[in-house]
């Protein structure tokens, strides 16, 4: 772990101008260590550029299930997303003819890992049951009393996540706390924590501002980041490959 403060994104969905947005807040902060939890393709329209950013300045990613399925197919997707996806892929394929950064780019998804404990921290994309595919949402603290207690035996002690695209922090033995309710702000207790550090490139808890996580020593805290949607929504619909329900539920957050 670095000394000073972490900034941690995921499901950056191939929105360039948001990430752009998230990594000029970063830089302002003077945060020097950036994790990417995954989903880095999908559903936008800038993928290569995007991976590149990653690649660049992220010092821990992970394997999202996005990521994964640009391998290994994307059969249990949705059809807008699978549509995406595909598109995605062929946008970044290497091949012969081919730009040669395109290999670099494909290469370095294939090869991510899908978990990754750093002291009393274990980072993953989806949970500690399926770092990469398995969702933890509110409804489980009533509904999936049995699931959360088994997320929280693999808990070393906090846990961090995406997938979801809803930020907010599951506190074992309390439930599920919003970052609003929360200040933008949960402070560590002895209580184990599975914190969702929400989503840069799609957004899906009703805002519409990308959201990261900064890691502090006894903290973490949710920042929120206004970035071009308009610039976005133009690419998507001008691409006829990607359906304009992923431009247009970026305005929504949803």
């Amino acid at each position: 772990m670095s000394s000073g403060p972490v900034a941690i994104i995921s499901d950056l969905h191939s929105n360039l101008e948001a990430l752009t947005a998230v990594f000029r807040e970063i830089d302002q902060r003077g945060i020097q260590d950036v994790y990417c939890l995954g989903d880095i393709i999908g559903y936008g329209p800038d993928p290569g550029p995007v991976i590149e950013m990653v690649r660049q300045r992220c010092s821990l990613v992970l394997r999202g299930n996005h990521d994964e399925a640009l391998f290994r197919g994307a059969d249990d997707f949705n059809p807008i997303a699978r549509l995406a996806l595909e598109t995605n892929r062929e946008m970044i394929r290497p091949g012969f003819l081919r730009p040669a950064i395109r290999k670099v780019w494909w290469v370095f998804l294939r090869d991510l890992k899908v978990s990754e404990q750093r002291g009393e921290m274990l980072f993953v994309h989806g949970s500690p049951r399926d770092p990469i595919r398995e969702y933890v949402m509110k409804g489980d603290v009533m509904f999936s009393p049995r699931k959360m207690e088994e997320i929280f035996e693999l808990i070393p002690q906090f846990a961090f996540g995406g997938h979801t695209h809803q930020p907010g922090v599951f506190i074992e033995g309390v439930g599920h706390k919003s970052p609003e309710e929360l200040g933008f702000r949960y402070e560590f207790s002895k209580e184990k924590g599975f914190i969702n550090v929400g989503s840069v490139g799609q957004p899906r808890d009703n805002n519409p501002l990308s959201c990261f996580l900064v890691l502090h020593s006894d903290s973490v805290e949710w920042v929120r980041v206004a970035y071009d949607v308009a610039a976005v929504q133009d690419k998507i619909r001008r691409n006829k490959a990607i359906d304009d329900l992923c431009a247009d539920r970026l305005a929504l957050g949803r």
